[in-house]
């Protein structure tokens, strides 16, 4: 036979929290969820054993956590045996069991109910209904009504072990109470419970408890109730785990009306303290309790109860009220008066009706809507809605509130009010703006403080060109003669302007600063130049290109390598921003060279290389151009058109440059070796058209120029 063994009292109670909790409210009990008691049980079977000790006695409580085992028993009966404890308890000795009662222990029948209580105990009445009620489904939906008979019927069974709790004399009439008074003191015994006869389709395990006939420590008191006061209410809290041996699974409260002489429990059935299956317990345990009137003195004080129907002794005793924490209603000031121009005159009201405790009104003012506010006044009749301030500074701004103050001290404040003098007088200019920016880009800008008496502060405001509108940078008015801005230094922007404005607190603005110009580090490198054309004459080769297109460009530096090789040479450094060319003379003949430029700002900053172009002297020293080149305007088709001959075979294309007439003829188009015209639309002017010849040595001929071309 298998034996569960349950060495406390709690653990029935803190099993069966849940279910006494269903049928409390079932029942219309009052009961107040709290976190639920820890388990010191070991068992987890559907029934439970404890043993309350005593020198003469032993009394056993028991229960179950399911209502169909409950009522199996309840029919068969219970079981109760016991076996002494003998000699050495490790040792392997077998246990004689005796049993406690001749006849099953079964809850009393209906005859005996009525015949051991008195018909007006209502508990009695509750326990006989818990036994023998019937449940009533309300539900036609069959899986439904299945689920609400199963709550029910388990709302029976934990409202019948919340009965057991509260008396011994209900624990025995619904078969769940025992005590063996047939024990020796200091003796030890072991109890075993297990049903009468089986229960079809249910595996249950004999429930064993062990337990010595002696003197126990009484049961402490609760030493740490205190109570918090609020509006028509008092919250009780103590302490769980006041005492480390002990943790109640149910509270009395009780109270007294004169002083703590007599006391009376607020209710006959216990608090109790519930925690939902997953939650942890709370530490403190809670009571509210609603009182019919403030300023009501009652004595409290909290007693445990156990399984076993006892009560603690009582513990520390306190003395709460409900106390007025609801403040009067809000003061509306009204628009103010300046009063001989150097006083203030405030109006205000109450709107509905005026609170029966209204003790008065005090006024306060501050340089702030947000405060601190200081008190200009002692507490003024409630009856008073005006008041005039004489101790006034015109300078300065005033925000006003008025309180509302009750008998008992609570108070309502007022919206602030700004009280100005009238002033059209702006501050004067802010001058002296200076900034300074390191190289992350932090700046610091200052400027000399002003000197008016009404100065509120000021605001600074920013653009990134001179002539852009300038953008308020700070979000409040600030007293402070300096400012921070933190500048993006990845653009190509290198500087940044500043102006700053002073205003009053009657927010009238002075004009802006002189605008300062503050020029920021520079880490951008200007953007690379542009080769766009490479010429080979017999005894050099010219590069030209444009220069870098970032403001800041101050010189260009032309650098050459030979084609196949790493490093660069450098040629030359130009500087400016102009169109720029170079003759290289030193290269030899037959070389392949490639050419490139870059370009630095004036902060050093080196820009990425330009395109690369490649170029080679050939060996020739002269090289046959095109013969007889004509260029006219052909109205028809509205086109000027260039035409060649050239009676060479090696030629790689032809280069056609144009001029306006004005400027030296530029690089213009490249037409195919194969062809020998050229022609385009262009725009009303005179034209010169020149074409070359280009070789695959590298080589160029001179250039032949058509006439001047007129285009209508």
């Amino acid at each position: 036979m298998n034996y569960t063994v349950h060495t406390t009292e709690r653990s029935m109670r803190s099993r069966f929290l849940l279910l006494i909790t269903c049928a409390m409210y079932l029942c219309g009990i009052p009961l107040h969820a709290q976190p639920e008691a820890p388990s010191d049980s070991s068992g987890s079977g559907v029934m439970k054993l404890i043993a309350k000790e005593r020198p003469d006695q032993i009394t056993l409580r028991w229960g179950f956590a399911e209502y169909p085992i409950w009522k199996a028993a309840a029919r068969t009966g219970i079981i109760l045996e016991r076996a002494e404890l003998q000699g050495n308890p490790n040792r392997d000795t077998p246990l004689e069991w005796k049993r406690l009662s001749a006849v099953p222990i079964k809850p009393y029948s209906m005859e005996e109910w009525k015949s051991r209580f008195q018909q007006e105990d209502s508990l009695a009445g509750a326990a006989v209904q818990t036994l023998y009620g019937q449940s009533v489904v309300t539900s036609s939906d069959p899986f439904g009504s299945i689920v609400e008979l199963h709550m029910q019927q388990q709302n029976l069974m934990g409202f019948a072990l919340l009965l057991a709790d509260l008396r011994a004399d209900l624990a025995t009439g619904l078969g769940m109470r025992f005590v063996d008074t047939d024990v020796q003191q200091g003796k030890g015994y072991f109890y075993r419970i297990f049903p009468a006869a089986p229960i079809p389709d249910i595996e249950l395990d004999t429930v064993l408890v062990m337990a010595i006939a002696r003197t126990t420590a009484p049961l402490p008191a609760i030493m740490s109730l205190r109570a918090e006061e609020g509006e028509r209410q008092v919250v009780l809290r103590w302490d769980r785990f006041e005492h480390l041996e002990r943790s109640y699974g149910g509270y009395i409260i009780e109270q007294s009306f004169d002083g703590g002489k007599n006391f009376t429990p607020r209710s006959d059935i216990p608090f109790m303290s519930v925690t939902r299956d997953g939650e942890a317990e709370q530490p403190v345990v809670e009571y509210s309790i609603h009182v019919e009137r403030n300023y009501m003195p009652v004595v409290y004080r909290v007693r445990g109860t156990t399984a076993f129907g006892e009560l603690s002794p009582p513990g520390v005793e306190i003395t709460a009220m409900g106390r007025d924490k609801t403040a009067p209603k809000q003061p509306a000031i009204q628009p103010y008066e300046i009063v001989d121009d150097a006083s203030v005159k405030l109006t205000w009201e109450l709107r509905g009706d005026v609170d029966e405790d209204l003790d008065g009104f005090m006024i306060a003012k501050g340089m702030s809507p947000e405060g601190p506010f200081d008190l200009i006044t002692d507490l003024l009749p409630k009856t008073e809605r005006t008041y005039i301030d004489r101790n006034v500074n015109t300078m300065p701004a005033h925000y006003y509130v008025v309180a509302a103050v009750d008998t008992a001290g609570n108070s309502r404040m007022s919206a602030p009010i700004l009280a100005l003098f009238p002033d059209s007088i702006p501050p004067a200019i802010p001058t002296g703006l200076r900034a300074s920016i390191d190289s992350s880009g932090v700046l610091q800008l200052s400027w000399t403080a002003n000197t008016e008496e009404d100065l509120q502060g000021y605001r600074v405001f920013y653009a990134n060109d001179p002539s852009h509108e300038f953008q308020q940078l700070t979000t409040k008015i600030s007293r402070d003669t300096s400012f921070v801005d933190t500048l993006t230094l990845k653009t190509l922007s290198e500087e940044v302007y500043y102006k700053v404005t002073a205003l009053d607190y009657n927010f009238n603005h002075s004009p802006f600063s002189e605008m300062l110009t503050a020029k920021k580090p520079d880490i951008v490198p200007p953007s690379a130049p542009l080769i766009h054309s490479v010429e080979v004459k017999d005894d050099a080769v010219e590069i030209a290109w444009h220069p870098s297109p970032t403001s800041d460009a101050a010189s260009h530096v032309l650098v050459r390598r030979r084609t196949g090789t790493e490093g660069w040479v450098r040629l030359d450094s130009i500087g400016g921003r102009e169109f720029r060319s170079y003759r290289d003379t030193a290269g030899g003949a037959f070389v392949r060279y490639e050419y490139a430029v870059y370009a630095y700002d004036d902060d050093g900053l080196r820009s990425p290389l330009s395109n690369v172009v490649v170029a080679q002297r050939g060996g020739r020293l002269s090289y046959d151009g095109v013969k007889e080149v004509i260029g006219r305007y052909d109205d028809e088709q509205g086109k000027v058109v260039v035409q060649w001959s050239w009676e060479g075979d090696d030629a790689i294309s032809f280069q056609v440059y144009r001029s306006d007439g004005t400027n030296p003829a530029r690089l213009y188009r490249s037409v195919n070796a194969e062809d020998r015209r050229f022609e385009e639309p262009t725009t009303s002017g005179t034209w010169k058209y020149a074409v070359k010849v280009l070789y695959p040595d590298g080589g160029e001929s001179p250039l032949r120029y058509t006439g001047a071309i007129v285009v209508p």
